[in-house]
């Protein structure tokens, strides 16, 4: 009998070790991690996107002026927009809006580079995108980076700018330290005043590589100006699933939208390419060219360059 119950209990012991083994796994160090952890990721679920009304008509007039010499096309700017603005300074952005007296000048023949360059970089924003004919740049990556001024900083996981509160007003810009107003998202208030009706193509401003921008809209056949006009669509999409973050060096929880690393590209998705553009016929290069989209969904603005940009569109020591 009582041989029996140390077996009995022998066996018992075995069963719990081994369920317990189950509930853990060995990393190549021979340290151990729960799988089963819980990680309290309920602070990332929260996407706070708040922006504010466009009811201030500023008293300083905007200065847009194009010149085009030789290989370069030039502007005379200074970031003042020429339609109503957001309450500048505000509670998320504390800086108020000055005039920048700007000259900018971008490559007037591009030529498509064969590797895309990022407007990020690991440091941070590295270029700004372009700038819009109304003489105000479109900028779309924060510096916004995971644990900002901390030891974990980490700009592989940075805000995206129109998916959370950084004081942006209704045309998803707000206002550098230095004064500078600037377009995070779609330029919505500009976009109004170009009256875009659907069925014409609407040429917007110039990427910071000398190719054109254009809002929204193209040809269904991108090489036939008689095919119909429609919405071009990004071929972006969030990822399905959990970030792989610790909640430490890095975020956890859903894939939501609050980082740009919660989207990814999927070739052939959409209408547009990685560097939400491509290449056809539009009114104003009827043989073609490459073009890039100012997109309602994400990225909204792009992320890259097809072409070498100029050095006046960098940022920072990047």
């Amino acid at each position: 009998m009582k041989s029996a119950i140390v077996s009995c209990l022998i066996g018992l012991t075995f069963i719990f070790f081994s369920c317990k083994k189950d509930d853990v796994n060995e990393n190549n160090n021979g340290e151990t991690n729960n799988e089963n952890s819980n990680l309290d990721c309920s602070y990332e679920d929260n996407n706070v996107s708040k922006t504010f009304d466009c009811n201030v008509q500023l008293e300083i007039e905007s200065v847009f002026f194009e010149t085009i010499s030789n290989d370069t096309r030039t502007f005379t700017v200074n970031n003042i927009p020429s339609h109503s603005v957001g309450e500048f300074p505000n509670n998320a952005n504390p800086h108020s809006i000055s005039a920048q007296d700007e000259t900018i000048e971008i490559n007037l023949h591009p030529q498509e580079a064969g590797n895309l360059t990022p407007l990020q970089s690991s440091n941070g924003p590295a270029y700004a995108f372009g700038i819009c004919l109304n003489g105000v740049e479109m900028d779309p990556v924060a510096a916004e980076p995971w644990g900002k001024n901390t030891s974990n900083e980490n700009y592989d996981w940075n805000l995206e700018a129109t998916a959370n509160n950084l004081g942006l007003d209704c045309s998803n810009a707000h206002v550098q330290p230095n004064g500078a107003y600037h377009y995070h998202g779609t330029p919505v208030k500009y976009i109004k005043k170009l009256n875009p009706s659907g069925n014409a193509m609407i040429l917007m401003g110039w990427a910071g590589d000398g190719f054109p921008v254009y809002y929204s809209y193209g040809y269904s056949n991108a090489n036939d100006n008689t095919s119909e006009v429609k919405s071009l669509k990004s071929s972006y999409r969030l990822k399905s699933g959990n970030r792989p973050g610790n909640g430490i060096s890095a975020p956890c929880g859903e894939y939501n939208g609050k980082y740009v690393q919660d989207y990814e590209y999927a070739e052939g998705l959409g209408d547009l390419d990685e560097a939400n553009g491509r290449t056809g016929v539009t009114p104003e290069f009827p043989n073609g060219t490459y073009y890039y989209v100012i997109t309602d969904e994400f990225p909204g603005i792009p992320r890259y360059f097809v072409a070498t940009p100029s050095n006046d569109f960098k940022l920072g020591p990047n």
